[in-house]
């Protein structure tokens, strides 16, 4: 189980906004989540503390995503696991957006602070490497 202390941005007197999945209940993201067009609308808003889940694709691409499959969200279905990045560049979310890269997100938003959370073993693995413990 993880602390507050693991997160020293939520070390402040005052309240922390955070876009979860980049603020996809706001208009005109809902259903958008977790795609650079929700961010970029969150960060517009004012937002500067930026949410997501990473999952690793079978040939280790990080890509920013909520579920570990794309079935509910995107015109795709699978596993992200079992999927190399060239399917999951394909599918669209509901329509629309590309799944973004957990790169993309750092290149994109470079001022805002980004708390994502790894999910399964390989994506934890993964993103330690792209962005190692200080």
């Amino acid at each position: 189980m993880r602390s507050a202390s693991d997160y020293p941005y939520f070390d402040q007197a005052t309240p922390l906004a955070l876009a979860h999945r980049g603020g996809s209940t706001y208009a005109p993201n809902v259903g958008r989540e977790n795609t650079v067009h929700a961010f970029r609308q969150a960060v517009d808003l004012g937002y500067r503390y930026l949410e997501t889940d990473v999952h690793a694709t079978a040939d280790g691409q990080l890509v920013a995503f909520h579920d570990d499959v794309l079935d509910r969200v995107t015109d795709a279905c699978g596993a992200i696991a079992e999927l190399p990045w060239s399917e999951i560049s394909a599918a669209r979310i509901h329509g629309l957006d590309a799944v973004p890269t957990l790169d993309e997100l750092f290149e994109t938003f470079p001022p805002s602070t980004l708390q994502h959370r790894h999910q399964g073993a390989g994506g934890h693995r993964a993103a330690r490497r792209r962005h190692p413990p200080p």
